[in-house]
């Protein structure tokens, strides 16, 4: 496993990263509310949660969401900013969640596949994540085959460990899926972030509720090579 797993390295991570993430739009939130069409009666947890960017903007549509991470003062101090939102914080740890047997509709990680080099933790991550989901496991991580992406984090982690990652293909997620043993009713891959995020820039603003909308429709249109990353669902018996 990479350095990921020290908790004082988020916290130094987060002192200097986390402003830029918190004014960023939440892509991954707009995709997930398009993939759930309104069903606001779904409960859904955010693994590995980080700036929480995503699950707040969930929580802001109406869904039922808790936001959990291991970095217990990054999650104080998102509290304290964002006292009027509805989402609930918990600080808890990923390969043991502090939840009953089928707690939530769908859970999702953004990003947190990627800190992981051993496939037996990812398997160990995937069982837990069922032990507690009813519908929906959702992982969105980086495209390997993107080439380019490859190439420009590659020299981003050079200067700066938030960019030193692991990419995955398609096929690849897929065995990690199969061989964790876990029993699920089919795998689903989606594309996720690309040329069509043009539409998040700060001229089409005004715009915004409808750009949600459109942009993760559009992702479909891109190439696999464009595609900034991966959404690997898994539909759970």
């Amino acid at each position: 496993m990479r350095h990921f797993h020290d908790q004082n390295f988020w916290a130094k991570l987060w002192s200097y990263h986390l402003e830029s993430y918190l004014a960023a739009p939440p892509r991954c939130g707009y995709w997930m509310a398009s993939f759930l069409q309104n069903c606001y009666h779904y409960t859904i947890l955010e693994i590995a949660a980080g700036s929480c960017r995503d699950s707040r903007y969930l929580s802001s549509l109406g869904y039922r969401v808790v936001a959990l991470d291991f970095d217990g003062k990054t999650l104080c101090y998102l509290v304290q900013r964002f006292r009027g939102s509805p989402l609930f914080y918990c600080v808890g740890d990923a390969f043991a969640l502090p939840f009953s047997e089928k707690s939530f509709d769908v859970s999702f990680s953004n990003g947190f596949w990627i800190c992981f080099d051993d496939d037996g933790l990812l398997h160990s991550l995937l069982r837990e994540q069922a032990r507690v989901t009813r519908k929906y496991l959702i992982t969105f991580v980086h495209n390997k085959e993107n080439s380019s992406l490859v190439n420009l984090f590659r020299d981003k982690s050079l200067h700066d460990p938030l960019y030193d990652i692991r990419f995955f293909t398609r096929n690849e997620l897929a065995k990690i899926v199969r061989e964790s043993g876990i029993t699920f009713r089919s795998i689903s891959f989606y594309k996720f972030g690309g040329l069509a995020d043009i539409f998040y820039s700060a001229r089409f603003t005004k715009f915004v509720r409808y750009i949600s909308l459109l942009v993760p429709k559009l992702y479909a249109f891109q190439s696999w090579q464009q595609t900034e990353r991966i959404v690997c669902v898994v539909e759970l018996v």
